[in-house]
């Protein structure tokens, strides 16, 4: 595998942090990883790096980045926003776009992979294709019934700090939630859509995972894992969500796919 290089995008005077995962014998094909809420360019579990060490094996080159806020970006997690994420995802699409001819694939996990659903939607034009692990449209519900993952929202009302997992989330993002709507404009992409949903996920029921589906109908596939919890913590399950995930778009980029 070839090493990976460090990149960054400016936007709106910061800077983003990013890796691109060149292919030793390129295909053409691009993919974009979108991390979750909390998280890094990495993945849970180094999940990202795992597959894109896989995906550029098959010919792929895989770029991956820092929201702002996460990893080695710039920002405060404290300021962060679905929509000023939904801005962020777009800049990085277009310096994927940017890095030469080929389709390019979307994948996204949790919080990315509700952001990506809604950037397909956005710019269903420059997508092949659309890859949601535990795509996590019920954050909106959470906001508006007064908690985050089980944990209420009390203390962010009280002193403008919710503390997710020891880091301090903001009003921000709590505000922008309650009038957002995941599933807006969805079916505006028509390219192809793996949905994988564990049927043990702890922060996303399995519904809105069948609500994916239903929306993108034909073109959608929908993968179910009886054990999974939501970050694929097992490694039976997690084996698996690499293998399909690399297989889906390694198939199209295969074949050409274009949308």
């Amino acid at each position: 595998m070839s090493r990976p290089e460090s990149i960054s995008i400016d936007f709106r005077s910061q800077r983003i942090a990013g890796v691109r995962y060149p292919a030793p014998r390129p295909n053409g094909a691009k993919v974009l990883l979108n991390h979750g809420f909390g998280v890094t360019r990495t993945g849970v579990g180094r999940a990202f790096v795992d597959l894109a060490r896989g995906l550029t094996n098959s010919g792929c080159t895989v770029f991956a980045f820092d929201r702002l806020g996460h990893g080695e970006s710039d920002g405060r997690f404290l300021d962060v926003s679905v929509p000023d994420e939904l801005d962020q995802l777009s800049a990085m699409l277009d310096h994927v776009l940017a890095d030469g001819n080929g389709p390019v694939h979307l994948v996204g996990h949790s919080l990315g992979g509700m952001e990506s659903a809604c950037l397909a939607a956005r710019r269903p034009g420059d997508l092949a294709s659309l890859t949601l692990w535990a795509a996590a449209a019920v954050f909106v519900d959470d906001v508006r019934s007064g908690q985050i993952q089980g944990k209420s929202l009390d203390p962010l009302r009280d002193t403008g700090v919710f503390d997710f997992k020891g880091q301090a989330l903001g009003p921000r993002f709590v505000e922008t939630a309650e009038a957002f709507d995941p599933f807006a404009g969805l079916g505006a992409f028509t390219g192809k859509v793996f949905v994988h949903q564990g049927e043990a996920d702890e922060v996303v029921p399995f519904e809105y995972a069948q609500k994916y589906a239903d929306i993108w109908s034909e073109n959608a596939v929908l993968y179910r894992y009886p054990d999974a919890d939501h970050g694929w913590n097992r490694l039976p399950d997690r084996a698996l969500l690499l293998q399909r995930t690399q297989a889906d778009i390694a198939g199209l980029a295969d074949t050409g796919t274009e949308h």
